[in-house]
């Protein structure tokens, strides 16, 4: 049961189209103004097919507009960093500048799934159930284990961790945000 990773934050711009944060900035990398960029999610390779993302300036109180820039370059540096090329940005100090900033793409911009598949923020707030009825939760967030996805279902103090494997999970239906997994030996112990 493949899934897209993506980082779990939706946010929207009321001045543009909606977007899906992917990451913040971490600082400058090299003298030709490129950032340094730490996905929400390591596992995510967004950023090396979209064309175009939102840099929105960290929250300091006063109203945070963002702005789009055109992705010339983005390259895995290693598992926690890519270094993403902007145009029109090529000064080291202005690159710096934007440390803390939040790194979005807009939703109609995101590759295409494939039959399958979903991606993480998607699932955020479907309820999950077992087989026999009964309702675990509703799913706050989404993991990657490096095996398989976990989803994290909570119903106030109780919590369950999911894997998003296909003997556990039976359906998933975005359209009526319904989650039907089997409840395996131990999973609710």
């Amino acid at each position: 049961m493949p899934r897209l990773a993506l980082s779990l934050n939706n946010s929207s711009n009321a001045a543009g189209p909606a977007t899906l944060r992917l990451g913040r900035v971490v600082g400058a990398h090299g003298l030709l103004g490129a950032l340094r960029v730490r996905p929400d999610n390591p596992d995510s390779d967004t950023l090396g097919h979209v064309q175009r993302v939102f840099v929105q300036a960290p929250d300091d109180g006063a109203p945070r507009a963002s702005r789009e820039y055109q992705v010339t370059a983005a390259q895995r540096l290693n598992r926690t960093t890519i270094r993403l090329v902007l145009e029109g940005l090529d000064d080291p100090d202005a690159a710096d500048a934007m440390r803390g900033s939040t790194i979005a793409v807009a939703l109609e911009d995101l590759p295409a799934k494939a039959p399958g598949e979903f991606y993480y923020y998607e699932a955020i707030g479907c309820a999950v159930t077992t087989t026999d009825g009964r309702r675990l939760g509703l799913i706050e967030e989404v993991f990657a284990t490096g095996a398989n996805d976990v989803w994290v279902v909570r119903d106030g103090a109780a919590e369950v961790l999911v894997p998003v494997i296909d003997n556990v999970v039976k359906s998933i239906d975005l359209a009526t945000r319904q989650m039907v997994i089997e409840a395996v030996p131990g999973l609710l112990d």
